[in-house]
């Protein structure tokens, strides 16, 4: 009788402490690993600052101009500011043209290529009119940092004066935040 007692509690000390497991199990990842695609892909982003390091400082005609933000360019539109971008998971981009658009443009379009390299830690941008300010053909966003809202990233840029034609080098660190 002692021995089916003894028995019969282990068995039940053995269930609740199978069932423990299985409820820790059940609980998600607190740490949140996702890969930098898993987090990029999918969402729409929103450039909301953009700093050239160093500021880029130019002359044209007889005034000095000192740009230290992209959208302090006169170039940059309104309409231009609010474009959202989506990194597509098939490694194609769509433009959203936001709520003020340019002209007749459609509503969304499709905008280039995107692929990690380095183990994630840059993006190479090809063929995107949206990047074109930077570079018609190749765009690489180094320092990659992204998270749940925000991706941040460096890229070199050449300014050339739209009058002089003396270029300027800067980087740009880009901070886009998910919408």
């Amino acid at each position: 009788m002692k021995l089916s007692k003894i028995f019969l509690s282990l068995i039940i000390i053995s269930a609740f402490v199978f069932n423990a497991c299985k409820d820790e199990d059940k609980k998600p990842d607190p740490t949140g690993n996702k890969t930098n695609t898993q987090k990029l892909a999918g969402y729409n982003w929103l450039l909301t600052k953009a700093t050239f390091i160093p500021p880029i400082v130019t002359t044209i005609g007889a005034q000095n101009f000192t740009f230290n933000e992209l959208f302090e360019i006169p170039l940059i539109e309104n309409c231009q500011k609010d474009n959202l971008i989506i990194f597509n998971s098939d490694s194609t981009m769509t433009i959203d043209n936001g709520t003020l658009k340019c002209g007749t443009e459609p509503q969304t379009a499709k905008d280039g290529n995107w692929r990690f390299v380095n183990n994630e830690t840059q993006i190479e941008i090809t063929n995107s009119a949206y990047f074109s300010l930077i570079s018609a053909n190749k765009v690489i966003i180094d320092q990659i940092v992204i998270t749940d809202t925000e991706m941040k990233g460096v890229t070199d840029y050449v300014f050339t004066n739209p009058i002089t034609q003396v270029e300027t080098t800067s980087k740009i660190n880009f901070t886009f935040t998910k919408k």
